[in-house]
């Protein structure tokens, strides 16, 4: 690296953690993609989007995609069987209640006699 580039990448590194420091992400970002001469977004929801697209072009990553993208498939499928267990169990408790409440308006000998 020749001189110009190192005081360069070091007078960017030293702003970058100066405007971290003072919460000013965006600001960072943006100087960032200037220096860097493209034009990034500063909504984080895009940049992370780009993020992962150039990820994606990159082969070394593929397999970690894949397997991150198979551990997060495999985590939504655990939640959603959880939650519909759950709710399947609340309607089963609640038809179990009324069946209960029926038969005892229907019967109320058989009931008391229990007791």
């Amino acid at each position: 690296m020749d001189h110009f580039t190192k005081v360069s990448l070091t007078a960017a590194v030293a702003a970058g953690y100066v405007l971290g420091r003072t919460k000013k992400g965006k600001l960072a970002i943006g100087l960032a993609s200037l220096v860097a001469g493209q034009q990034l977004p500063l909504s984080p929801r895009e940049i992370v989007s780009l993020g992962i697209h150039k990820l994606a072009q990159n082969p070394q990553f593929a397999p970690l995609i894949e397997q991150a993208r198979g551990e997060v498939l495999e985590a939504g499928r655990t939640a959603l069987s959880a939650t519909a267990n759950r709710r399947l169990e609340a309607v089963a408790d609640a038809l179990e209640q009324r069946t209960k409440k029926a038969a005892a308006k229907n019967h109320p000998h058989r009931n008391s006699r229990r007791r």
